[in-house]
Formats: C-alpha cells, sequence, structure tokens
C-alpha cells in the first residue's frame, strides 16, 4: 500500500526532471501513476509537495552530519553520502524553488552551505592525516567531484549521452575520486570493495531519477 513517504519520493524524481512551476496536480499524479483522489488525500496542495519533498533533503542532511573529527573508517560513507547530495538537485528544481518559494529556496542553500564547509573541514583533517593527498585544494577536490556528477547529470538531461552510458561514468567516477584523493599510505589500509553497497544505492537513485528523461519525446 501507498503512503505519504513514498509518493514524496516519487514525486521529488518527477519534480527534479520535469520542475514544478507548470506541473498541475492532476499531471504529477498521472506521473506518478497514482490518482488525483488519492494525491490529495496525501496533500492539500501543490505547496505542501513541494515542501514535502524540501522536508526529505534536509532530513537527509540531518541525518548524514559530517563528523567533526576525520577518522579512516567514517571516509567511504562521508565522501559518498556527499556525492549522492550533489547529484539530488537539479537547476530546473533550484530556478522553480527560487522562484515560487524563496523561503524554502534559502533554507535548503543554507543547509546544503553549512554541509559543504564541514566537509571541506573534514576533507582538510584527512590532509592532516596523511589519507588524502594534501597537494589537492580542499576546495577542488569538492569542486571537481560536484562537477563531475553535474555534467554527467546535464549531458542525460541533453540526451548527448545514454543513462547505461551516464550510470558507466558516475560509478567509474566514483572509483576515481577515491583512486586520485587517496594517498599511497591510505590506499594500503581502504579496501574498495567496501564502497560496492553504497554505490549501488547511488546508482539506483540516479536511474530512478533520470530514467525519466528516457521517457521524453
Amino acid at each position: 500500500m501507498i503512503n505519504k513517504r513514498d509518493l514524496t519520493i516519487k514525486l521529488n524524481h518527477v519534480i527534479l526532471i520535469e520542475g514544478f512551476q507548470k506541473m498541475s496536480m492532476g499531471k504529477l499524479a498521472s506521473a506518478i501513476d497514482v490518482s488525483r483522489a488519492t494525491l490529495y488525500s496525501y496533500f492539500e496542495n501543490k505547496e505542501e509537495i513541494v515542501q514535502a519533498v524540501v522536508a526529505r533533503y534536509l532530513q537527509f542532511i540531518s541525518d548524514r552530519p559530517i563528523p567533526n573529527a576525520f577518522t579512516p573508517d567514517t571516509f567511504a560513507t562521508v565522501w559518498l553520502n556527499s556525492l549522492l547530495l550533489m547529484g539530488s538537485t537539479t537547476d530546473r528544481f533550484n530556478n522553480d524553488l527560487q522562484h515560487g518559494y524563496p523561503d524554502l529556496a534559502y533554507q535548503l542553500r543554507a543547509a546544503e552551505h553549512d554541509y559543504f564547509q564541514r566537509l571541506l573541514s573534514y576533507v582538510e583533517q584527512a590532509q592532516q592525516e596523511d589519507f588524502i593527498e594534501p597537494t589537492y585544494d580542499p576546495n577542488f577536490a569538492l569542486f571537481q567531484a560536484n562537477s563531475l556528477t553535474q555534467s554527467i547529470i546535464q549531458q542525460v538531461r541533453s540526451k548527448a549521452i545514454t543513462l547505461d552510458l551516464a550510470e558507466r561514468y558516475l560509478k567509474d567516477g566514483i572509483n576515481f575520486s577515491f583512486a586520485g584523493l587517496l594517498t599511497s599510505t591510505a590506499k594500503e589500509h581502504f579496501d574498495i570493495q567496501t564502497i560496492k553497497p553504497f554505490e549501488a544505492v547511488i546508482l539506483s537513485e540516479f536511474r530512478k531519477t533520470y530514467s525519466l528523461i528516457e521517457s521524453e519525446p
């Protein structure tokens, strides 16, 4: 039986691709294959849907805080969570949010800014502990990861590459980021296989969202 959480996740996937400014409640219901009556039984209007989607992002950040102190055993989870967050919004969604609900847009930006500032400090600590290559500017490490993620998303959005190829690039990008960031000492103790389950989660979320593009005319 469908519940509000499941509906929110499905709606999240749709409005990342389609936005929500031009989507009526009827169109949103059709996009996630439920009746208007079902959608209205959980959400009174579109504003409640947007609030639920933003709350989902904020909850993700709240549930996965960056540790105050770096430890090698937390790195894989922290880094993969950050990659998942980097790919969790689109320009269309952000623009619609800023235009229609500037207060919610501000809350989301503030939470993301705080998260990535903490991540920056975490990376700096990892460099001091000889875990991440100290030759890299920590800002560049984050910039490179975000640029790669967003570039893949844009290529899929424009249908320049297939979803299958995008997944391959994303998987290679994840592995490349670990290979490029870690020092030789860290690599001796880091088992790349430990990231596979979370890597699968990232790829699954990616496909659930961006497979919607393949159905567009």
